[in-house]
Order: C-alpha cells, then sequence, then structure tokens
C-alpha cells in the first residue's frame, strides 16, 4: 500500500521507535486560482468563488466558519475515477437525520465514474415528473458558509467550482447573494419582485391565449381592436405562435451559449431584431 502511494505522488514520513508510517499527500499539479464569480456576481459582498480544487474550496469554508463545530467529511464515488466529494455541515445546528440520508445516499451510489456536482445532482435528488429541482447550485463560498449556519448540508466535488446545497426549497431559487448586503426594507422588495417576475413567466403566456381567444370581453375595447387589426395577416393560431415565440426564445438563449464568442452575440442580437419586427406583427408581443 505505501509503495502504491509512492507511486502517486505521496510522501512517506517513518518515525524511529514506531511500527507505523505515516502518508503525507505533497502531491503538487497546476491549477486555476481563485477569481471572481461568473455567474453570481454582486456588488457588495466577497469577490470570490470555489475553483475545481476540492482542497482549496474546503480551505475557503474553513476561512469563512472559524468554529470547531463545522464538520468536513470526504467520500470516494464512483468504482473508476474515486472521485473526492465532501459533505460540509454544522453539528450542533444540522439535523443529523438530513447528514444521514446525504451520507447513505452518497454511500450507495453504485457507479463507475462522477464527473461533476452536475451529475452528482442528478444521481441524489428524488426524481419527479416535473423536474423541479431539489438542491442548490452554487459557486460562491459565502452563499454555502450561510446555508451550512442555516442548517443545510454542503457537497463539494473535485473538479467542479460549484457545491451542491441540500435539501432545496423554493424561496432559494428567488434569493441572491445580494440580499444579504441590502437594508432588510430594500431585500425584501427584490424578493417581492422576483416573485412577481416569476409568477408572470409562468402564467402570462397561458393568459394571454386564454383572454385573447375565449375571454375577450376582459380587454378594454381600444386593446382589442389593435390586436385583431395586428393579427389580421397571421396565418397561424394564438397558441402556435406563442409556442413559436418560446421555441425562438430557446433558440436565441442556446445560439447565444453554444456558438462561439466572436459571432454568437451578433447572431443573438440580429435574431432578436427579426424576431420582433417580422414574426408576428404584433405590438403587443
Amino acid at each position: 500500500m505505501q509503495f502504491l502511494e509512492l507511486i502517486l505522488g505521496n510522501c512517506s514520513l517513518f518515525v524511529d521507535t514506531l511500527d507505523i508510517a505515516f502518508d503525507i499527500e505533497v502531491k503538487g499539479f497546476n491549477q486555476r486560482s481563485v477569481d471572481k464569480p461568473s455567474n453570481e456576481i454582486v456588488i457588495k459582498g466577497p469577490h470570490e468563488a470555489f475553483v475545481e480544487n476540492i482542497r482549496t474550496n474546503t480551505s475557503m469554508l474553513r476561512r469563512i466558519i472559524n468554529n470547531e463545530n463545522l464538520i468536513i467529511e470526504n467520500v470516494e464515488v464512483g468504482n473508476l475515477t474515486k472521485t473526492k466529494c465532501a459533505i460540509c455541515y454544522m453539528q450542533d445546528i444540522v439535523n443529523p437525520d438530513l447528514v444521514s440520508e446525504v451520507k447513505y445516499r452518497l454511500n450507495n451510489l453504485e457507479i463507475d465514474s462522477l464527473l461533476s456536482s452536475g451529475e452528482l445532482e442528478q444521481l441524489l435528488a428524488d426524481s419527479n415528473i416535473l423536474g423541479v429541482p431539489c438542491m442548490l447550485s452554487t459557486e460562491r463560498p459565502d452563499k454555502s458558509c450561510k446555508y451550512i449556519l442555516n442548517g443545510r448540508v454542503v457537497i463539494l466535488v473535485n473538479g467542479t467550482p460549484y457545491s451542491l446545497i441540500a435539501p432545496g426549497i423554493l424561496i432559494d431559487f428567488l434569493t441572491s447573494p445580494e440580499d444579504t448586503n441590502l437594508h432588510v426594507n430594500f431585500a425584501n422588495f427584490l424578493r417581492f419582485l422576483r416573485i412577481l417576475c416569476s409568477l408572470i413567466t409562468l402564467l402570462l403566456p397561458g393568459l394571454y391565449v386564454a383572454v385573447t381567444s375565449f375571454h375577450q370581453e376582459i380587454l378594454p375595447t381600444e386593446l382589442l381592436s389593435s390586436i385583431i387589426v395586428a393579427r389580421e395577416n397571421v396565418p397561424f393560431p394564438i397558441i402556435l405562435e406563442i409556442l413559436f415565440m418560446e421555441i425562438s426564445f430557446e433558440l436565441i438563449r442556446e445560439a447565444g451559449l453554444r456558438v462561439p464568442s466572436p459571432i454568437g452575440p451578433t447572431i443573438r442580437y440580429r435574431w432578436g431584431i427579426s424576431f420582433g419586427t417580422s414574426c408576428c406583427k404584433c405590438k403587443y408581443c
């Protein structure tokens, strides 16, 4: 065993009068330095994000939560890759049943490889038809520490600059790391705006189809006349128009993300202009 660890780059320490040796991990390799978050940007607050090295990530958590009750347990997942994962929680705050459930699911994963936290999230979460996420993903150490202090369990995966927070509830997806650094009244106002926008995003297409197709009496006469005149030359029903619009927005998003950066923004910009001016010629879309 010691010989195998030496081949892998570790160091063995022998002490006189002791019949055991100490295996010390001293391997060095190039890695990305700690940088600013790319997806969860804040104005007031820390400007550092997780990296791909799990040891760096755990040290960032230790630096923020300087307490002996912060427990970090290491688990290896994957029969071939032996990917290192870390379970982080506060011993005197977290629910022991939650920690036991997370450990049980991690230790009973019969898989050959684990390469990212996204894969682990799908393996650990309960399956549901709607695809509602049960865990929260973040690249910010301060956000992870906040949830640890609130009694959640944070899971780190070696090779991924994101952490998983279990469990994730609805309000977690409508909050921002910026809320902690703002006045409580303004932070609550922003949360209300996010909730309102999420409801509009979910309900507006259906309401538009229902009102314009079946309940025209709800609309003012001038607005209804404008919609009818604008849709006079449109050969599709309203429901197909909404479906085309939703699919077009997804195509624009995919083009902006997948196409190489020199031409991606140009395609997204030109496509948005063309879609807005010539799709259905309805100024209320």
